[in-house]
């Protein structure tokens, strides 16, 4: 599965990416809503990993203009400090979930897995 990851934190991003990789994706990391959108437009993915909280662009909107432009690309976001709104908020935008940060890995592998499982019929 090609996943994008946008995160500020670049060690955070990092882990993240690697995580991911380890599990046989190819991933992307940027570092801002815009980049992402950007990137998404330029490469397309299978999959969206968002900060909520960004430079420039945040999550939340980032999400909002992609799902206009790819409505059936699935989204996690993630946030070390959103508040509960801004946790509802990513979900009408069009995110499969929101992941508190710290959180443990597995919770995003597994949810993407089971995303990807529903959803491929499997």
């Amino acid at each position: 599965m090609r996943i994008l990851i946008a995160e500020d934190d670049k060690n955070f991003g990092s882990v993240l990416r690697d995580t991911l990789e380890e599990e046989g994706h190819k991933v992307d990391l940027v570092g801002d809503g815009v980049e992402a959108v950007l990137k998404h437009i330029e490469e397309g993915y299978d999959f969206l990993v968002f900060d909520i909280k960004m430079p420039k662009l945040d999550g939340i909107n980032a999400l909002k203009i992609l799902k206009r432009l790819s409505p059936k690309t699935p989204a996690i976001t993630i946030s070390g400090n959103a508040g509960s709104g801004e946790m509802a908020e990513s979900v009408r935008a069009g995110a499969v979930r929101c992941l508190t940060k710290p959180f443990e890995m597995s919770q995003l592998t597994d949810e993407m897995k089971r995303y990807a499982a529903r959803h491929s019929g499997a």
